[in-house]
């Protein structure tokens, strides 16, 4: 090899590098600015939140070209659909042309071109609400593109892998889901006229219309060559298109149109047929048919299924069209059974004149099949099935379920067998019931089942049913008679179901009430199995009023008996009234509901009145008495509570116990508590033996469940002759926080106590105190810890205080007592300092008056006496007369004088003793 021709290869070797470190660098320079770029115009183009998780660019995926990966996409409504999702993609992939990704990112002229777009995973929820809005329309009437430049799209290849579309007309009442569904759409969208060709599957295609279900679950796969106008928006239908469901292979031709500003309406002029005559290919649709070795059914008979579908599809518009499916002289075995179905018959015919779903109509002129030695009729017509569904149907006939699995294969079925005959007839228009008018309505005829058992996987328990008989009347079906096992549950019940017609046609709930009975019922045989799940669902569709009576109810450990009461089903919430139940030594009284609307999550709000149960069985039982009530596992006697309980549910049925929240009231009996820790550290503690006795007085208290702890409202409980307060919570860890005050009778505190209070009592003798004269001990107490290792904090000081305070009282009170006596004692001396006063007092006013009495009388003896020594003379007389007079008025002057000062000195005596005898 020549110097030049080595240089050359090294040349170009070296250009090849640096090719794939361009073509490597590309998604690190550039990825970021292509996803802005890309969201933005999104966001300007559409009425929708779109957003990704990640997004990145890949180079070799489809080499030249350049990949735009997103993560995690997901498009969510706006507006009316504010709260759904449109679309969630695993991953979207968009095939980008190289160069014009390059000219973009540099700031160059021209579009970004697509080539490919490939979801993965894909799942979409295509809604059409009543008045025609459907969360689809998300294109901006005027997209806004200013500052940015067009994105081209030059497809050659779309591709889905593993999606699933549901799409809902709930104004036409058309539902389809699509499950499993891979497609692939090639052509050259880059040109106005474009061949296309389309292969898509659906592992799992239902169909529904007016609540009447025509395709449940079965495989499609449609195979379509169409020549696409790309101007025009005109999509026709070439040779080799068709459609799969199950076997039955249809061939299609006709054309699509969008037409509208927006292409809102689709112009549909299609065609279609079955080209094989087998009557095989229709039986494929039979579910319980087709799911086991269809290949191996022997089948004979003609079919004949024809369709036509022209006008228009959008709002306020719906095509015509007319499909006729016609079966005769069918039959069909399995080689290793021993029984075919003979004389299948069926003619059935969906027509509307277009305009309105509404004009539809359904007519089942003719059903027939012969099973075993039994023949089974059946004619429906269905009008207006979407405003007010008018039927007309009977159904005539016997099936012997053992001869069902004789004919058919049924591998998830154990056992079945029983007889099930019905002879009906309806005739009746929604509207009608609906108002009550029960004279236009023709409703006769019962179905009946007898000695029917069925044993499968799709069921917890094997179910048999001894009889039943459903007889139908024009306002509502009686149910007659039900007796029969669930399980090793036993059941009887009779009622009546009020809205049969509403529930088949406008998927309403099955309304009724019941009066049910059991002699004995196990719960526990319901719980789901789904998973890790054991929740006993409430089922949906059903609104039911049930009286019910069960003489025995289990349910874990639980054995109840005599339960009865009233229950409500409805919206998956069983509400129960007034139930009640005998169990746990006691009884137990429930108004309240459950629900499972999330039957990973399911909720509960009771009040509950538990009327004296044994405390041990319940602390076996019920686990929230384990996890709030830790304590009762040392104790034994009843107890009672009224309270209010809510909060959610564990898959195993249990509370969330952090997230209940209740209160309530408890009592119980005499309790006795054996080798409860608490109660035995505070005796070793403080030597108070009887701390570690049995009994304990019934107590009353008040009780709050929140944050995951129990809290107890101080309360007073009776320890022999000593009380205890307590007040406190504890939690689901077993945690203990509560403040105990034990008041002690001196003569409970026996030389143990005295030494291990000896510190104290030494302190209080030393201030003064002499505690051996306290009649009653107080101790502050801390519990803490854990249940079974508590931690005991006793405060000393608080014996001090209460003793003390104890001594001060009787002080108080001896003081109290001499004081009293005191004044007793002075009351009595003041009363007879009083009445001496008193007495001394009268015997001054008494010697007083006697004096001044015996003056007065001597003043009037010398007075008469010198006014006799006048004798005759008148002046004599006269001057007598005068003498005498001054005489009698100084003695009356004397005498008044005597009294006043006698009466003086006898108010000062009596002063006095007042003022010695404390008396106002």
């Amino acid at each position: 090899m020549t110097s030049k021709t080595r240089k050359l290869l090294a040349a170009a070797g070296g250009l090849v590098v640096l090719l794939l470190l361009l073509l490597a660098l590309v998604p690190a320079l550039f990825g970021g600015r292509i996803a802005e770029r890309v969201k933005a115009q999104v966001n300007r183009t559409l009425l929708a939140r779109v957003d990704w998780r990640d997004a990145h660019l890949g180079v070799f995926h489809d080499f030249p070209n350049v990949t735009l990966g997103l993560d995690g996409l997901t498009v969510a409504g706006v507006g009316r659909f504010e709260h759904d999702t449109l679309a969630v993609v695993n991953q979207l992939r968009v095939v980008l042309d190289l160069g014009s990704v390059v000219r973009s990112a540099l700031g160059g002229s021209g579009p970004m071109v697509v080539r490919a777009v490939e979801l993965d995973h894909p799942v979409a929820r295509l809604i059409e609400l009543e008045d025609g809005t459907a969360n689809w329309q998300i294109t901006r009437p005027s997209a806004d593109t200013t500052g940015g430049r067009a994105v081209r799209v030059s497809l050659k290849r779309f591709t889905i892998d593993r999606g699933a579309i549901l799409f809902d007309n709930r104004a036409a009442k058309v539902q389809a889901l699509l499950k499993g569904i891979d497609q692939t759409l090639s052509g050259d969208f880059s040109k106005d006229l474009v061949d296309l060709e389309t292969r898509l599957h659906a592992d799992s295609a239902t169909v529904r219309f007016a609540n009447l279900t025509y395709l449940n679950g079965v495989r499609a796969d449609l195979t379509a060559n169409v020549r696409a106008d790309m101007v025009k928006k005109l999509y026709t239908l070439r040779e080799g298109t068709g459609l799969r469901l199950n076997e039955l292979a249809l061939a299609a031709q006709g054309s699509v149109a969008q037409q509208g500003p927006k292409g809102e309406r689709l112009a549909l002029d299609l065609a279609f047929g079955a080209p094989k005559t087998d009557f095989k290919g229709i039986l494929s649709l039979v579910p319980a048919v087709y799911a086991k070795d269809f290949k191996s059914v022997r089948t004979s008979g003609a079919l004949a299924v024809s369709g036509r579908v022209r006008g228009e599809y959008g709002k306020d518009a719906f095509p015509a069209f007319a499909v006729s499916a016609k079966v005769t002289d069918g039959t069909f075995r399995y080689p290793d059974l021993p029984l075919p179905a003979r004389d299948v018959a069926l003619d059935l015919a969906l027509t509307n004149p277009g305009g309105s779903p509404d004009s539809t109509v359904v007519d089942l002129s003719r059903f027939h099949v012969v099973l075993g030695r039994n023949p089974i009729d059946a004619r429906m017509v269905l009008r207006t099935p979407v405003s007010d569904p008018d039927v007309d149907a009977r159904l005539k006939g016997t099936l012997d379920l053992a001869d069902l699995r004789r004919t058919v294969k049924l591998d998830q079925v154990q056992e079945l067998r029983g007889v099930v005959s019905a002879d009906a007839a309806v005739k009746t228009r929604m509207s009608w019931l609906d108002k009550g008018q029960y004279d236009r309505v023709a409703a006769s005829g019962t179905i009946a089942a007898r000695d029917l058992a069925v044993k499968g996987a799709a069921l917890k328990q094997p179910v048999t049913v001894t009889e039943a008989t459903l007889a139908l009347a024009p306002r509502r079906a009686e149910l007659r008679s039900l007796s029969g096992t669930a399980g090793s549950s036993d059941f009887a019940a009779s009622g009546a179901v009020e809205n049969l017609l509403g529930y088949v046609f406008r998927d309403e709930d099955l309304r009724g009430s019941a009066t049910v009975n059991s002699n004995r019922f196990v719960l526990d045989e319901w719980k789901s199995d789904t998973g890790s799940l054991k929740v006993i669902p409430v089922p949906k569709g059903i609104d039911f009023a049930l009286a019910a009576t069960v003489k025995q109810l289990l349910y874990g450990k639980m054995r109840m008996s005599d339960a009865h009461g009233r229950l409500r089903i409805k919206d998956q919430r069983l509400t129960l009234e007034d139930f009640a139940v005998n169990t746990l030594g006691g009884s137990i009284g429930v108004t309240g509901y459950y629900e499972t609307t999330h039957p990973a999550k399911p909720t509960f709000d009771v009040g509950l009145k538990l009327q004296q149960l044994d405390i041990p069985q319940a602390v076996a039982t019920l686990a929230t008495v384990q996890a709030f009530a830790p304590v009762a596992k040392y104790a034994q006697g009843t107890f009672s509570t009224d309270m209010r309980l809510t909060g959610p549910l564990q898959e195993n049925m249990l509370p969330v116990f952090a997230a209940l929240t209740g209160q309530g009231t408890l009592q119980t009996s005499q309790l006795v508590l054996k080798d409860f820790p608490a109660l035995e550290k505070l005796a070793a503690k403080t030597k108070l033996t009887f701390l570690t006795e049995d009994a304990i007085r019934a107590l009353r208290s008040q009780f709050t469940i929140e944050n995951g702890r129990f809290r107890v409202q101080p309360f007073t409980v009776g320890l022999g002759q000593a009380s205890m307060q307590v007040a406190g919570s504890n939690g689901l860890d077993q945690s203990l926080d509560y403040t105990l005050h034990l008041a002690v009778p001196r003569a409970l505190i026996g030389p143990q106590a005295n030494q291990a209070l000896a510190g104290i009592l030494s302190k209080a003798t030393a201030a003064g105190f002499n505690l051996q004269a306290a009649p009653e001990l107080g101790l502050d107490v801390r519990l803490t810890g854990k249940v079974t290792d508590p931690a005991v904090g006793v405060d000393l000081g608080s014996v001090a205080g209460s003793a003390t305070q104890a001594v001060q009282q009787a002080a108080e009170q001896r003081a109290q007592a001499v004081v009293d006596t005191a004044k007793q004692r002075l009351s009595a001396e003041a009363q007879r300092l009083l009445a001496e006063a008193d007495s001394s007092a009268a015997k001054i006013r008494a010697e007083a008056q006697a004096l001044a009495d015996r003056v007065k009388a001597e003043g009037n003896q010398r007075a008469d006496s010198l006014a006799a020594r006048g004798g005759t003379n008148p002046l004599a007389q006269t001057a007598a007369k005068a003498a005498a007079d001054r005489l009698r008025q100084e003695s009356d002057a004397r005498a008044a004088q005597i009294v006043r000062e006698a009466n003086a000195r006898a108010d000062s005596v009596v002063a006095a003793a007042r003022r010695r005898a404390g008396a106002p």
